[in-house]
């Protein structure tokens, strides 16, 4: 079942056409089936396992039944009237293992190296897109001893035919098979990984798999509010890119040092998550530079893609955009207001509204106030984070916090990457450096009641708290 059937026809039939230039489809019954069955159709699927690729014509999978992966053939009846066949032999120097078995061990061993320990049923069948059963019915009997009708899609099979065909293939299963844990571990780019707020983890979205798929042009923007996956998609975007096309060279910016190493962290975690083998050599992450020019991994590529760009200097922005003239751009930003050849919104916000409290204090209450809305959020997996203005002392923060609750909090510099120290406590940061770092909980100390804080609360997944400081005695903090 039996791609043979692609290359070993009689002498007579031996100008077969193997695919029409336009694979439309005569009859939807299978898509329409599939809908019904609250399953996912995929045509020409990519599998990406370590260094290989491999194109499925069509993949379905079935909650109840698992998957079931065919091969489209474009067969007339008129091309076929004096064709027969025969199976490959030895002696033809033909390989033993048809292309569809091939494809099935394919399959079978990037859920085993996904998900370990995975008895997903796969089931294999044939699309005959312009034949109809009478037809096929009339053809020599070499074909129906290959092919068995059973394991058949003709272009006239109604959605009751097939059903009875490919639910016959295998057993009912009471308990439905997890369509984000074996779509995601198939096609990792399309998934996103398992964190506590979605200990599942999830699939894109219709509208974010149609930015991901889409042509990259030469400036393009990705734009939406905070929430709607703008760094999920740039980082599946630029795995993408690199798995289609092995001479792609692609720099990732982010306005901090430290943005930048998140952006990498995930970028690795779910190449390895999904098996996939990518040279690191042909991405490189980095921060938003002031000396762009003499970057030499920036002058090599022919791809950049840039987070929260509406956080970067306007020097950088300039300088970005005069030396990308000859290379592809993506910025991901907010709004739209960069001027680009595309623009793709996100209108969809997957984190939950930020709730979060307000608490007035005096200086002298600060650290007491402080203090104890720390010790709430400090028992947290994620630590807390903590956005002072710049005008404060940092140093005194940590030094009354760390003393307080016996922690190690970690002030964040320009400099401040995850090659030489982590974030696994609590976090305190201007509100400019706390770009890419997602916190259980945000607590904001300011004195300007009338400021808007819709940045700087996006950094938490749930909740927040805002201490207002009435008449700050900035001397005690500078």
């Amino acid at each position: 079942m039996l791609s043979f059937f692609k290359r070993l026809f009689s002498s007579q039939s031996s100008h077969l056409p193997l695919q029409n230039l336009h694979k439309e489809e005569d009859n939807p019954s299978l898509k329409i089936f599939v809908a019904k069955e609250g399953g996912k159709y995929f045509q020409d699927f990519k599998l990406f396992h370590h260094k290989d690729s491999s194109t499925i014509d069509i993949l379905l999978f079935l909650p109840h039944y698992g998957i079931f992966f065919g091969e489209t053939l474009y067969w007339k009846a008129s091309d076929l009237e004096h064709a027969t066949v025969q199976r490959s032999t030895k002696q033809s120097k033909q390989p033993s293992a048809t292309h569809l078995e091939s494809i099935e061990s394919k399959i079978r061993s990037k859920l085993q190296d996904v998900l370990s320990f995975d008895f997903t049923p796969i089931f294999r069948f044939i699309r005959l897109d312009h034949l109809s059963e009478s037809e096929f019915d009339r053809l020599d009997h070499s074909f129906h001893e290959f092919l068995p009708k059973s394991s058949i899609i003709f272009n006239d099979d109604t959605i009751e035919t097939v059903k009875e065909k490919l639910t016959s293939m295998g057993e009912y299963l009471h308990s439905p098979l997890s369509s984000i844990q074996i779509i995601g571990a198939l096609q990792t780019h399309t998934f996103i990984l398992p964190a506590s707020t979605n200990p599942s983890g999830a699939l894109l979205s219709p509208q974010q798999n149609q930015f991901l798929y889409s042509q990259l042009e030469k400036n393009t923007t990705l734009y939406g509010g905070y929430g709607s996956g703008k760094s999920t998609l740039l980082i599946r975007k630029a795995m993408l890119e690199l798995l289609h096309n092995p001479q792609e060279k692609i720099v990732v910016f982010a306005p901090t040092i430290l943005a930048s190493d998140l952006l990498r962290n995930a970028f690795v975690s779910l190449m390895y998550y999904g098996a996939i083998t990518i040279d690191l050599h042909r991405i490189v992450f980095a921060s938003s530079l002031e000396n762009l020019e003499s970057f030499k991994p920036f002058l090599k590529a022919t791809t950049v893609l840039c987070d929260d760009y509406y956080a970067m200097s306007p020097k950088f922005v300039d300088t970005l955009l005069k030396k990308c003239t000859a290379k592809r751009l993506l910025v991901v930003s907010i709004d739209e207001n960069h001027k680009s050849d595309t623009n793709y919104p996100l209108t969809f916000s997957y984190r939950n509204p930020v709730s979060h409290q307000s608490i007035e204090t005096n200086d002298k209450g600060l650290l007491p106030t402080l203090l104890s809305e720390l010790r709430k959020s400090f028992q947290s997996d994620i630590p807390p984070l903590l956005i002072l203005p710049e005008s404060y002392d940092f140093s005194l923060f940590k030094e009354t916090i760390d003393e307080y609750l016996g922690c190690n909090c970690r002030i964040l510099t320009p400099s401040f990457t995850l090659q030489t120290q982590d974030i696994d406590d609590i976090i305190i940061a201007t509100e400019e450096m706390a770009s890419g770092i997602a916190a259980s909980h945000v607590i904001i100390i300011s004195d300007d009641p009338s400021k808007n804080y819709t940045y700087a609360l996006s950094r938490g997944s749930e909740t927040a708290t805002i201490i207002f400081v009435s008449n700050p005695k900035r001397g005690q903090h500078e």
